[in-house]
């Protein structure tokens, strides 16, 4: 009886920033495939692994990435895990385009490992009125920023200082690129 492969996307937060946690993508691949995943890809530097594998259960993979990178670079790098059709679901639920943005404004996804046990009104703007979170649906919180005296702020310190969660950002061009790739062969 053959096991189903199922598509997987590791979202990995604090690698190839500000000359920290450097790996090149082709590195990072390797150590992915020493895991034991296959059709292994990678997006930008930032740290976006597209893999597959048969193992179902997304906390194992996130812990045994985590101690592969640990390992490897010598830090905790938390890693964030989501299918295919879980990234489908929230491309799909798009909660920006029932807003009508500047050009100044970004728009992110927050990802976390587990939902929030409380989660605020909304939205919920930052101190500096900055970055404001829009909705928060399962382990996503989605968020806009905008530019205030020529500078535009990040939501993912926001989001974990707020809500006392590790989590990683992307901006919702590569979400949806990201998407875009999991429905192509590899």
């Amino acid at each position: 009886m053959k096991t189903e492969t199922i598509k997987y996307l590791a979202l990995l937060r604090g690698i190839n920033v500000g000359g920290k946690n450097l790996i090149k993508m082709d590195e990072l691949r390797r150590l992915f495939e020493t895991v034991e995943f296959e059709n292994v890809r990678t997006y930008i530097q930032s740290g976006n692994v597209l893999f597959e594998s048969t193992e179902m259960n997304d906390k194992i993979i996130a812990a045994k990435l985590e101690a592969a990178l640990k390992k490897h670079l010598g830090e905790v790098i938390p890693v964030f895990i989501r299918t295919a059709d879980e990234l489908g679901a929230i491309a799909k639920l798009n909660p920006f385009k029932k807003i009508t943005t500047a050009s100044s404004t970004k728009l992110y996804v927050s990802f976390l490992n587990d939902e929030l046990k409380k989660k605020p009104e909304l939205p919920h703007i930052s101190p500096k009125n900055d970055v404001e979170i829009i909705e928060i649906r399962k382990r996503e919180v989605y968020s806009l920023t905008k530019e205030i005296k020529g500078r535009s702020g990040f939501p993912n310190n926001f989001v974990e200082k707020e809500y006392a969660i590790p989590a990683t950002t992307r901006n919702w061009s590569t979400v949806c690129k990201l998407f875009e790739l999991t429905t192509s062969e590899s």
